[in-house]
């Protein structure tokens, strides 16, 4: 009531002063590009080769078909994004420093990668598990929720993520006949 009551008495004050929510619009016009027209070629191109790695190797994807077509045929911005253009930890070159990780941008990036072996084909685990760590919830919950944090992983994870898939679908499938 008190409050009905200053609003009444005292709106043109109060206004006058700044001190009501205006009912005008205010239309702001940065004269900002498309998005995908805005992405630096060296963000798209890590973006695409990050998220096509993970669907060929491990069977997931962090970034829709779409996204990374549009990505994949993005020319030179001429206001392009400054920063990072991701809400992906990766993308960001501090945190990829501080997680040791080699991108998969980088040409023979087994090559950087020491791990404790001497078996080839294994190299690129260790950065892999970061990634898969940090996507995990872009994976199958039912492989989400059993995969272990150890060595080898490499060789059933993606296997894995295709078995829930392919019962995915089956599921569907068959509450749709029925």
């Amino acid at each position: 009531m008190v409050l009905v009551l200053i609003r009444v008495l005292c709106f043109s004050w109060m206004s006058k002063y700044g001190y009501t929510i205006s009912s005008n619009e205010i239309n702001v016009d940065e004269d900002l590009p498309n998005f995908y027209e805005a992405v630096k070629l060296s963000d798209a191109d890590w973006f695409v080769k990050e998220n096509s790695y993970c669907k060929e190797k491990y069977n997931y994807a962090f970034g829709n078909e779409e996204s990374t077509g549009k990505l994949d045929v993005v020319g030179v911005p001429k206001k392009p994004i400054q920063g990072i253009a991701w809400y992906n930890i990766l993308a960001n070159p501090k945190y990829v420093r501080d997680f040791n990780y080699i991108t998969v941008s980088i040409e023979d990036r087994e090559d950087y990668i020491v791990d404790d072996d001497s078996e080839e084909g294994n190299d690129c685990e260790q950065c892999d598990m970061v990634s898969i760590l940090i996507n995990l919830a872009y994976v199958k919950q039912a492989v989400a929720s059993t995969f272990e944090f150890k060595a080898g992983y490499s060789n059933t994870f993606g296997e894995e993520v295709k078995k829930a898939i392919n019962r995915e679908e089956e599921a569907r499938i068959s509450n749709k006949i029925n």
